[in-house]
């Protein structure tokens, strides 16, 4: 692995980097070098992963409600605004 920036340890010169890593927003040559170190340090290679589960347990609740689920809510809310009077 190429070496990171002197003044920071490459444990936190992955941790500054690593949500960009994980979006596809850095360039080539940096996504390389991070992805090595995640490869080889345990610590931040878990810490990536467990950032990979969450963001794919969001984009789960990013889809759009179907009809059904909306009129399940709409007669939820009536109940719970009936109870309420």
């Amino acid at each position: 692995m190429r070496p990171t920036p002197r003044h920071l340890g490459p444990c936190r010169w992955v941790a500054r980097l690593l949500q960009a890593y994980l979006d596809g927003e850095l360039p080539d040559a940096r996504a390389v070098l991070v992805a090595d170190h995640l490869d080889a340090c345990l610590r931040c290679g878990l810490e990536a992963a467990g950032y990979r589960w969450l963001k794919a347990l969001l984009a789960g609740f990013a889809t759009d409600p179907d009809q059904h689920q909306l009129d399940g809510i709409r007669r939820f809310a009536n109940r719970l605004a009936g109870e309420a009077v």
